[in-house]
């Protein structure tokens, strides 16, 4: 990333948006960064929900009204962040995809608003707009439900294939741990074969994920690994499990070739429609990543 780090924000006024904001200028606060609130327009219904009552009919003027009152609470919060906002005319998840060319992380709420039947405004689940964003954005995307400052101190857990290591995941969650200054631990699913309890398995998938690390151990020698061989058919049911007691989970994802990423399947979509914690989806792109070298 960038030292002067450029977080974009699908904001839509929602709880779960307003606390993607807050995250994302609380991290762009460590380096002085900009944050940038990308709005897609909604209905004069949803903004009558959102805003105090001052409705003018015209949704281009309730959008700007929202968002400044957004940026006004958050530079109180963190008056050191530029903070932006860009009202769009397309749908929301292509919008993201197109800003997020020239960004370095992506920031959506875990839920956001929706029409239920009968035109009712209400909350909905992570949906369309986050699957197409996890699919196709160009940088990394953090899905965000509730956020505790207290928890970003916990572990960062990191999803690796030992076998096909994801370079950028690995480089994303180190970063995390060090700017959080918190430990990273890091789980490879053995999906069993035959016997589950296999000590020479656990000790090669251990080895290669000791060396697959080994340049930013190196590098990022102030933060503390742990190793964790996960035994079980279904890698994100593991995941879940350990993301339980984590800040962060961190995973790889598939590249726009359709080529597979770090051998994990949908587990990326199913970590950011579940994981308790705040979820890191890391694209592998198609171009070599160059390592941290191991130094000594």
């Amino acid at each position: 990333m960038s030292s002067r780090i450029r977080i974009v924000v699908g904001f839509d006024g929602s709880v779960d948006s307003w606390a993607a904001a807050r995250f994302a200028v609380v991290e762009a606060g460590v380096g002085g960064g900009l944050v940038r609130l990308v709005h897609s327009l909604l209905d004069r219904i949803a903004y009558a929900t959102l805003l105090p009552p001052e409705l003018t009919g015209d949704c281009d003027a309730e959008a700007v009204r929202l968002l400044d009152l957004a940026r006004a609470e958050l530079l109180r919060a963190n008056p050191g962040v530029d903070v932006q906002s860009m009202i769009v005319q397309r749908a929301p998840g292509a919008a993201l995809v197109r800003v997020s060319r020239s960004a370095d992380l992506i920031v959506l709420g875990r839920h956001g608003h929706g029409r239920a039947a009968g035109g009712r405004f209400q909350r909905v689940h992570i949906g369309a707009v986050a699957t197409h964003v996890l699919a196709y954005a160009a940088c990394p995307v953090v899905v965000v439900g509730t956020v505790d400052e207290d928890a970003l101190r916990r572990p960062v857990v990191l999803g690796l294939d030992a076998a096909a290591p994801s370079s950028p995941a690995i480089s994303y969650a180190f970063e995390a741990a060090q700017r959080h200054g918190t430990s990273i631990r890091v789980c490879y699913i053995s999906r069993p074969a035959g016997r589950t309890d296999d000590p020479h398995a656990d000790a090669d998938a251990r080895l290669q994920l000791s060396q697959a690390l080994a340049g930013w151990r190196a590098t990022f020698a102030d933060v503390p690994v742990a190793l964790d061989v996960l035994h079980g058919v279904d890698p994100a049911a593991r995941l879940l499990d350990a993301a339980a007691d984590a800040s962060l989970v961190v995973v790889g994802a598939r590249d726009r070739s359709g080529a597979p990423h770090v051998g994990f399947g949908a587990v990326p979509e199913t970590l950011a429609r579940n994981a308790v914690c705040l979820v890191a989806v890391v694209r592998t792109q198609r171009q070599a990543v160059t390592r941290p070298a191991v130094i000594g």
